[in-house]
């Protein structure tokens, strides 16, 4: 055998599972292909976060060329489809994920969120108890939640209540049902409890526009003018041209707070 030729064949069993091969060397086997689609899945879940969504396309398809059953790719590729407003890919591969992996709770709640997006209430909420369901899962408040929103949406606030409270029953700071539970008792006209949610969430939560535009109104319907001045001063300087501090503003002219 020449040199070079040996020297081919030696570095090529090193690099075995990068897909070298001579002709007569096997292709990589499926355990280094499953280990080659979750680098590129990772690499995928990484350009999503930094918005190149073409790039991240690139990546979860080579992903599931490697593995086709890769479940978190398909997740994953769905995300993405979905932000490219692709619904059908998206919808494909969701439901793809989910049949990969029936009692993975992540896709569960990814494609129950994609199904109330798209109108079909009743469907969402069935992945929604899926995904909440799973005993092994560490964060089953989140599919509650967002059966509550999807409750919300639909219109039925006495559902969406239930599914808060099932939320804050799994993770009592849990601050995105805080505040939606602090909402509902709102325009409910419970003001008290309204503030007892409220002051929970502050606890656990940031101030945003919507929680400021809301601690404001709150206090005003309890007579607190201290509160209501000091939540008023924080959402014109830390967010000065948000939607709901223009709303502040025309409730000032008006006459209302």
């Amino acid at each position: 055998m020449k040199p070079y030729a040996a020297l081919l064949i030696a570095i090529c069993n090193m690099l075995l599972t990068l897909g070298c091969a001579t002709s007569s060397e096997p292709q990589p086997n499926a355990k280094a292909l499953q280990q080659a689609s979750e680098i590129n899945t990772q690499l995928g879940i990484r350009y999503l976060q930094l918005g190149n969504l073409q790039q991240a396309v690139r990546k979860l398809g080579k992903a599931l060329r490697q593995d086709a059953a890769n479940a978190d790719a398909h997740t994953t590729i769905g995300v993405v489809y979905e932000q490219l407003d692709k619904t059908d890919l998206a919808r494909e591969h969701y439901r793809r994920a989910v049949e990969l992996q029936p009692n993975n709770s992540e896709a569960l709640n990814n494609y129950g969120r994609f199904l109330c997006k798209h109108g079909d209430y009743e469907g969402a909420e069935r992945y929604f108890k899926r995904s909440a369901d799973n005993v092994i899962y560490a964060t089953p408040e989140k599919p509650l939640a967002n059966a509550g929103i999807c409750a919300l949406q639909h219109g039925d606030a006495g559902r969406a209540e239930d599914f808060f409270l099932s939320a804050l029953k799994r993770n009592p700071r849990y601050a995105r049902a805080l505040i939606k539970m602090a909402q509902l008792r709102f325009d409910s006209g419970h003001f008290l409890s309204a503030r007892g949610y409220y002051q929970r969430y502050l606890a656990v939560a940031p101030q945003s526009p919507s929680s400021l535009w809301l601690g404001i109104r709150l206090e005003h319907e309890l007579g607190d003018k201290d509160a209501v001045a000091s939540y008023k001063l924080l959402l014109k300087q830390k967010f000065p041209d948000s939607t709901e501090t223009r709303r502040l503003l025309e409730w000032e002219d008006d006459g209302k707070l």
